[in-house]
């Protein structure tokens, strides 16, 4: 099986060092960034490339990307951030991450293109002001190379691990039984008619009265159709934290009666609620758990991955949880 992840993402995972630091805000809409990279590659020459769609691969992983902008006439290719405030704010790790995007979309172009060596180029842009500030530096194509070949080696792992979760867990969900002796009135038409859009790609917009078990005769069929689908995620949203708590009781009930399931429950709650300093601000220099937060991640990532059961905001009161309850 082949694993497959966007340039950014790979850097994300595997880049990221040292302190948690939201200091450097406020960050562009997304509209702001689009408009922003328009007008950066309404700048340049008429041979400039903008959106170069790139890919490579490294033993199973296939790593695809689309790079800012290449300059074929300065053989220059441009990673370009848009952002507002001062520039001088911004931490050096955040620094770093938009260097290793930058050297992984080197090396494909430089594989795609046979070059023995290409200048990259941050690019920052000030939303407001459109000013741009440009860091220019020149890599050999080899050094490159083994810069990708690095970060792809940190995530395969990982990504095996991943494969062979989500083989484990297809198998189990086939052969996962509803976990109560029959279906309450009403609760297995809503399980029907849930797995048939499921199964047909469509939507569905169901009303039930209180009682027939809405929760389960949602969750349950959802996961039934996972490997016929393959869906790798499942994502169940409440207004209210009663509705959370319904959802993560009827996860329960599903581990109660299958011991061991191959199923990886998360609860997701709003930063300001799982904080567990909210005295203090979000940065290295205050909170012990923003020191090396980047650091700690991929061990904490690991323990995670590895938990039998749901995790969710009551991790924190275990060593086990710890890490866990901090991958946010």
């Amino acid at each position: 099986m082949n694993y497959r992840i966007a340039v950014r993402a790979l850097c994300e995972f595997t880049a990221k060092v040292g302190d948690l630091d939201l200091r450097f805000t406020p960050s562009p809409t997304a509209l702001e960034g689009i408009q922003g990279h328009r007008t950066v590659a309404a700048r340049r020459s008429a041979n400039y490339r903008s959106e170069v769609a790139l890919e490579g691969c490294f033993g199973a992983l296939t790593v695809k990307g689309r790079a800012d902008g290449y300059d074929p006439d300065a053989n220059l290719l441009e990673e370009v951030k848009t952002y507002r405030g001062d520039l001088e704010r911004m931490p050096a790790n955040h620094r770093q991450l938009h260097w290793a995007q930058a050297k992984i979309y080197g090396w494909l172009l430089c594989q795609q293109l046979q070059l023995s060596s290409i200048r990259l180029a941050l690019v920052y842009f000030d939303i407001l002001s459109e000013r741009e500030t440009s860091l220019v530096e020149e890599h050999e194509a080899q050094a490159l190379e083994q810069f990708f070949n690095r970060q792809c080696s940190l995530f395969l792992q990982w990504a095996e691990q991943e494969l062979a979760h989500r083989h484990a867990r297809d198998q189990a969900m086939a052969a996962l039984s509803f976990p109560h002796p029959d279906f309450r009135p009403g609760q297995r038409s809503l399980a029907e008619s849930v797995y048939k859009a499921v199964s047909t790609g469509r939507c569905l917009m169901a009303q039930a009265p209180t009682g027939i078990g809405k929760t389960l005769g949602t969750v349950f069929p959802m996961l039934k159709a996972m490997p016929g689908q393959q869906l790798d995620k499942l994502f169940f949203l409440t207004a209210k934290t009663p509705g959370r708590k319904l959802a993560l009781d009827a996860a329960g009930v599903l581990f109660e009666r299958s011991p061991g399931l191959a199923l990886r429950v998360l609860e997701l709650v709003a930063r300001d609620k799982a904080c567990e300093h909210p005295e203090l601000a979000c940065h290295g220099e205050s909170c012990p758990l923003a020191k090396g937060f980047y650091d700690r991640l991929p061990a904490a990532r690991q323990a995670a991955s590895q938990y039998r059961c749901w995790i969710s905001r009551r991790c924190a009161r275990s060593p086990w949880r710890m890490g866990c309850a901090r991958i946010t």
